[in-house]
């Protein structure tokens, strides 16, 4: 398969084949950001749980299988196990679970970091539509989440009934997560951050932002148990939360119609 890569202060490699999974996220020290599929040959088919668990997918237009309007949504979406069409930067994808189409197109910022532009849109009447990132990020002991602006509240939404606790920095520790187990978060829709932090035990710091266009932030903390290895996700999202089916239910999902199309970015810095 052939991965494309821009060196600079963070170099990022794609696998179009893969549905234009981000596979490498490395720093200008040599440092990498996201896990690795270390002797695992991709192949199409599997339940996401079963596959690569590694780097960065993107879960469109859900991230939990659902039915929406009469058509099932995959587990993590349609585009994960796909090829993806590449045009310069560009990657492009449409959608078989319901009637959109997506591209995202890297570029570098001024600082060295990277950019990724997003566009979603669909030549039908509306189309209800839920975008989450989940770049699977190394955690070994020690990493953790942190806010330059901490949200007030988090929502467990893998616990019964979605309890919302006040945020705390021993949250966003991989560490306060027990082995085996996973942790998944989504800052109170209420609130609207638009940047957040990576730590590695070494306090390397990777920041993560985003445009006001994307509403929703989850955090995703596995400890072993789907993963190999320890990993965080930061997951920004344009619906919540994690279901598209649950998030129209909620009145948390855009529509997409053809005069409506969404766009929105994410932009990656070391700092």
């Amino acid at each position: 398969m052939r991965r494309d890569s821009w060196i600079v202060s963070l170099a990022i490699s794609v696998c179009p084949e893969r549905g234009a999974k981000i596979t490498s996220l490395r720093d200008g020290d040599g440092v990498e950001w996201l896990t690795q599929a270390t002797g695992y040959s991709y192949r199409q088919g599997l339940p996401f749980g079963q596959a690569e668990m590694a780097g960065w997918d993107e879960c469109v237009p859900s991230v939990t299988q659902c039915v929406v309007g009469g058509e099932s949504i995959p587990d993590h979406g349609d585009a994960w196990d796909v090829s993806w069409q590449r045009s310069g930067h560009t990657f492009h994808h449409a959608g078989t679970s319901m009637a959109y189409r997506m591209a995202r197109t890297h570029s570098l910022t001024a600082s060295g970091g990277v950019r990724l532009r997003y566009r979603a849109e669909t030549d039908q009447v509306a189309v209800p539509f839920m975008w989450v990132a989940h770049p699977q990020f190394a955690a070994p002991s020690g990493t953790r989440v942190e806010f330059t602006h901490p949200p007030k509240r988090v929502v467990d939404v893998l616990a019964v009934g979605w309890p919302s606790q006040a945020w705390q920095k021993e949250l966003g520790s991989i560490d306060s997560v027990a082995s085996g187990a996973c942790r998944k978060y989504y800052v109170d829709p209420r609130e609207t951050p638009t940047s957040v932090d990576l730590v590695r035990p070494d306090d390397r710091r990777l920041r993560m932002t985003f445009s006001a266009t994307v509403p929703y932030l989850g955090l995703w903390f596995d400890n072993g148990a789907w993963a190999r290895d320890p990993v965080v996700a930061l997951e920004p999202a344009l619906g919540y939360a994690d279901s598209l089916a649950v998030a129209v239910e909620l009145g948390r999902a855009p529509v997409l119609t053809p005069t409506t199309p969404l766009e929105w970015w994410i932009e990656l810095h070391r700092v």
